[in-house]
C-alpha cells in the first residue's frame, strides 16, 4: 500500500530575486553594457531592463543575449538560500520553484536559452527543490493546482494579486520597495524568510 506524503506546508518560490541575484546583475552588468553605448541608468527602481536604462528593444535583446550566460554561469544564489531550503525540506515543507520567463523582457531566443539552463544552474549550486515548474501560465493557477500554503516572490507584477489569497513573503528589491499590504511580509534575506516561515 502506498501512502501520500504529508507536508507541513507547500511553498511556491519565484526563482528570480528570491534565489537568483537578478536585480544586482541587471544593475551592475546593465550599467557596464549601457556605458559602452553612451547610456546610463534612468530608473533604478524599474523592473525591466528596458525601463531601467530606457534603451530600445534591440539593445535589450543584445544585453540579455550576452548577459544570460554570465548570469547562469558566474552569479551565485542568494546567501543562505541553499541552507534555508535544505532545512525547510527537513521540516517536511514541499519546495516548488517557479520560473516564468515571460515575467521580464526576453526575446524568444533568449527565453529558450534561459529555460534550457535554469535547472542546470539550480543543480550546480545544490539548490533543493521537489519540483521545478517552468511555465507561462498565471501564477494563481499554478498556486491553486498545487494547493500552496505560501508564496515567495520579489515580483510586484504577481505579488499584489497573489497576496489577496495566499500568505506572501516578498524579498526586498528597489523595484518593489513601495509594495505593501495584507498578507505580505517583507524580508531582506533567507535568514529572515526562514524564521518567518517556521514561526507561522
Amino acid at each position: 500500500m502506498f501512502f501520500k506524503k504529508k507536508y507541513k506546508g507547500i511553498i511556491l518560490i519565484d526563482v528570480h530575486d528570491c534565489i537568483t541575484n537578478l536585480e544586482d546583475f541587471k544593475l551592475k552588468q546593465g550599467l557596464f553594457f549601457a556605458k559602452r553605448h553612451g547610456l546610463k541608468i534612468e530608473n533604478p527602481n524599474a523592473f525591466d531592463t528596458i525601463d531601467i536604462f530606457d534603451w530600445n528593444m534591440g539593445y535589450d535583446e543584445n544585453f540579455w543575449k550576452l548577459g544570460l550566460p554570465q548570469l547562469l554561469n558566474t552569479y551565485e544564489p542568494k546567501h543562505l538560500a541553499k541552507e534555508a531550503l535544505n532545512k525547510l525540506s527537513s521540516l517536511k515543507y514541499k519546495i516548488l520553484i517557479l520560473c516564468r520567463p515571460n515575467d521580464f523582457s526576453l526575446s524568444p531566443e533568449n527565453q529558450k536559452y534561459h529555460l534550457a539552463h535554469i535547472r542546470t544552474w539550480l543543480d550546480k549550486y545544490n539548490i533543493y527543490y521537489d519540483e521545478l515548474i517552468i511555465t507561462e501560465k498565471e501564477v494563481a493557477d499554478i498556486a491553486s493546482k498545487n494547493n500552496i500554503s505560501l508564496f515567495i516572490s520579489a515580483n510586484p507584477k504577481t505579488i499584489e494579486n497573489m497576496a489577496t489569497t495566499y500568505k506572501t513573503i516578498i524579498f526586498n528589491t528597489n523595484y518593489n520597495k513601495d509594495l505593501d499590504g495584507f498578507n505580505i511580509t517583507r524580508v531582506s534575506n533567507w535568514n529572515e524568510a526562514y524564521k518567518k516561515i517556521i514561526s507561522d
